[in-house]
């Protein structure tokens, strides 16, 4: 998506997490958006751990 897009809507089962241009948003950081970075890490940080 981000070699082929200017513009980016993640959602998290159905709200949306932020609308981005291309511009504004590095790609390791949408794809953390997308993968649940932020989820993930808060499980990890509760079960003791890193990710």
């Amino acid at each position: 998506a981000y070699a082929v897009g200017d513009r980016f809507t993640v959602l998290n089962r159905g709200k949306t997490l932020g609308t981005y241009a291309k511009a504004e948003i590095p790609m390791d950081e949408l794809q953390n958006l997308m993968a649940g970075g932020k989820e993930l890490a808060q499980l990890s940080s509760e079960l003791g751990g890193t990710v």
